[in-house]
């Protein structure tokens, strides 16, 4: 807590000492103000006393204060105003922030499920590929079947060609024996 001072003014030709914790020059200006108000009031009215001078002075004064206190009001009223304008800005950056965040969220799952799907997309054409090498496999062995196949075909083939050919001979040859056979009994007889 500031100490008090006296301080010693001159108002409309008397000294007074105020005691005050403010600055004095402070105490003076004002001092001045009261005087020079005082001053103006009784050069238009040499009638006025002394008394009638300083009511009138309290009276412009409170008039002064007053208006002064209308006019801090309604700078208050505006600048409340326009505080609150100035927070809707904020209010509303702030709910950007909130829908930036759960955009990120949003990201990041899908970034994570993207990531799954790549995995199994990986996987899938691992063994895609892998089928594919098995079908090339199983397609070499199906050809290497059906020439083995083909190759047994004409074999087998060529092999009843040649067993007709040899139970023609067969055949021949008991007929010839038959014949001879006959042949002989007919001779026999």
């Amino acid at each position: 807590m500031s100490e008090k001072k006296k301080t010693g003014v001159n108002i409309f030709d008397t000294e007074y000492v105020m005691v005050t914790e403010k600055p004095e020059e402070y105490v003076r200006e004002l001092a001045d103000r009261v005087d020079k108000i005082m001053r103006e009031i009784a050069k238009s009215n040499f009638r006025y006393n002394s008394t009638m001078v300083a009511v009138l002075t309290a009276l412009n004064l409170a008039d002064a204060l007053y208006r002064s206190q209308e006019e801090h009001a309604e700078a208050s009223e505006k600048l409340e105003s326009i505080q609150g304008e100035m927070q809707r800005p904020f209010e509303e950056l702030n709910e950007l922030r909130q829908e930036l965040e759960a955009i990120k969220e949003q990201y990041t799952k899908m970034q994570s499920e993207y990531t799954k799907s790549q995995i199994e997309l990986g996987k899938i054409s691992r063994e895609w590929a892998k089928a594919q090498e098995e079908l090339k496999d199983l397609r070499c062995e199906l050809d290497v079947s059906r020439e083995t196949i083909s190759d047994v075909q004409s074999k087998l083939f060529e092999n009843q060609i040649e067993l007709l050919k040899t139970k023609k001979e067969l055949d021949d040859v008991k007929v010839k024996r038959i014949d001879k056979n006959r042949n002989n009994r007919v001779n026999n007889i």
